[in-house]
């Protein structure tokens, strides 16, 4: 295997114990029936253990092209095993799913994970099963409650859709180079019937995403105080301190004041 250097642009810290990387696929639940997408091979640590479970494919997306004949002279004996040479961002996962679902997987960049995990949301529909490596403090805002420093519109946005379980810390040891946080594991599985439709999803996230700009302004001073009222929500109050089922129930109505206020302008 050639030398590997990481790249702090891409946010790159190798995940290089081997007892970690067994308990992350395992959380996979792998079966001769899978199609399992990777994002961020790297040197491939990740990858082989997945191998080593007998998807029916794995799907590896790796952005660094230093990265591309390590993985490939590693991985050439496997046939199930397909590289995709681009940015996450520029690949359509549905173009991946052989008409069913897939399992996504990666130990993610630390400087897009955010990104990422709000743009796998809109896969919902394709998504069987995510088991992600993220940054602690990532994790915890996935896993937070209202009234809290670390509850914030990614925490809502994304608990509407999925049941996230936080699975272990991982401690900087456990990387090359070793990253300057704790990093963890995580487990997404999306919601049979979420609160609010997928059809609505990217409405809904604007519309979070409103309400916690300025967090610490109060919820009358970004919706009408008869909104609030009718959905039993005290104007005074703010987004820090209103529940998931709380904002399902405000995004309904503010479709509905929408609405209305279209049709008496028209």
């Amino acid at each position: 295997m050639g030398k590997f250097r990481t790249k702090k642009r891409y946010g790159q810290h190798l995940l290089i114990s081997a007892g970690v990387i067994r308990k992350i696929v395992d959380q996979l639940n792998i079966t001769e029936r899978d199609i399992v997408v990777e994002i961020g091979v790297g040197t491939g640590q990740l990858t082989e253990e997945i191998l080593l479970r007998k998807p029916k494919k794995l799907i590896g997306i790796e952005i660094d092209e230093e990265a591309y004949s390590i993985i490939e002279d590693r991985f050439k004996d496997y046939e199930n095993f397909t590289l995709i040479k681009k940015d996450f961002f520029d690949v359509n996962l549905r173009s991946l799913t052989e008409n069913g679902k897939i399992k996504l997987t990666g130990n993610l960049p630390y400087n897009v994970s955010s990104l990422i995990l709000i743009n796998t949301a809109f896969y919902i529909d394709i998504l069987e099963t995510v088991v992600f490596m993220v940054q602690k403090e990532v994790a915890e805002k996935l896993i937070s409650q209202p009234r809290s420093k670390s509850y914030t519109f990614m925490t809502v946005f994304l608990q509407t859709y999925f049941d996230i379980k936080y699975i272990m810390s991982v401690p900087k040891k456990f990387f090359s180079p070793k990253p300057k946080v704790t990093s963890a594991v995580i487990k997404l599985i999306p919601k049979e019937n979420p609160l609010v439709s997928v059809k609505n999803m990217k409405s809904f996230k604007n519309f979070i995403s409103m309400i916690f700009s300025n967090r610490r302004k109060m919820l009358k001073s970004k919706l009408p105080e008869e909104l609030l009222l009718k959905v039993g929500i005290d104007p005074s109050k703010r987004a820090e301190e209103l529940n998931v089922v709380d904002f399902s129930n405000l995004f309904s109505e503010y479709l509905l004041y929408k609405e209305k206020s279209k049709n008496e302008d028209s």
